[in-house]
């Protein structure tokens, strides 16, 4: 074999040498991207796992101070109580039934008042309420063919449910509400107060802001204020002059506990439960458990 045939093996071999280098280098940077990229979901999910154990632990916390003997401190009106376990911040709130809108029971013209403080215009919330009260309308079943093809015309299946709705989140099957919309609402509405009237003493800022001459600044304004505000003494009234009505609130309540770790993640727990009398003191039952819900 000549010289230049030799140097020409050894120059050809000298780049698959390269390439397989270069190749190598490669596959161990991917290795090492796939290794990293584990370890950091692995420790997001067990930080995940933490924090909705945290959380679940602040809505315990709230249970345990809403069934105790002397009726509890905390007050169902929304008001923020905070927590530091294991050096993380728990955000706790407690929401009265009796302060949301129940849609099975509410006037019409209470729930168009609730889409028109919620974003919606009159024509479309006054269509809203109108079509929520066909749909818990039992004796409106017998237009079940009319309903049905509205419904279909819109594209949504199975018509109106001519029955009471069982759960607040069943009001996004109805003809008109739309997820963005229902996702301001959710806070707001109820399907355990069975009262037509809001009590405002509890009520949510959306809540308050459906009242006559109120809007959302007045209504959290208002709400801030209240949370400051001692049960030992009358609610204030509301910045319009209407009276809040009293403090007393009903069986039904739901937890809203959320977890965070100072570093953007978040855990939350949205519990739902019904207080229940028990042979010296009192008991519950859990109507709805959420997480990362909205409440």
């Amino acid at each position: 074999m000549s010289a230049t045939n030799r140097r020409r093996n050894r120059g050809i071999a000298l780049l698959v040498v390269l390439w397989a280098c270069t190749l190598l280098a490669i596959l161990l940077g991917g290795f090492a991207t796939l290794a990293r990229t584990e370890s950091i979901q692995t420790r997001y999910l067990s930080n995940r796992v933490q924090l909705r154990y945290l959380a679940e632990a602040g809505a315990m916390r709230a249970l345990a101070e809403c069934v105790s003997r002397s009726g509890g401190r905390w007050v169902g009106d929304g008001r923020r109580y905070r927590l530091r376990l294991q050096d993380h911040d728990i955000d706790i709130r407690i929401q009265d039934e009796l302060g949301k809108v129940d849609i099975n029971a509410a006037d019409p013209r209470v729930l168009q008042r609730l889409f028109v403080a919620a974003g919606a215009d009159d024509a479309t919330a006054t269509q809203l309420a109108a079509n929520i009260q066909e749909t818990r309308d039992t004796n409106a079943k017998l237009f079940h063919e009319e309903g049905a093809k509205r419904y279909a015309e819109a594209g949504l299946a199975g018509g109106p449910r001519y029955r009471e709705f069982d759960m607040p989140e069943q009001l996004q099957t109805v003809l008109g509400m739309t997820p963005a919309l229902y996702r301001k609402l959710a806070p707001a509405i109820t399907v355990w107060s069975r009262r037509p009237e809001p009590t405002l003493a509890l009520a949510p800022p959306l809540v308050l802001a459906s009242q006559p001459d109120m809007d959302m600044p007045k209504a959290e304004r208002y709400a801030a204020l209240r949370a400051m505000t001692s049960t030992s003494t009358p609610p204030p009234p509301l910045p319009n002059g209407q009276s809040a009505g009293a403090w007393r609130g009903g069986l039904v309540r739901t937890i809203v506990a959320s977890a965070t770790d100072g570093q953007g993640t978040a855990a939350s727990v949205i519990v739902t439960f019904r207080l229940t009398a028990l042979k010296g003191g009192l008991g519950y039952s859990v109507l709805r458990w959420q997480e990362d819900g909205a409440g």
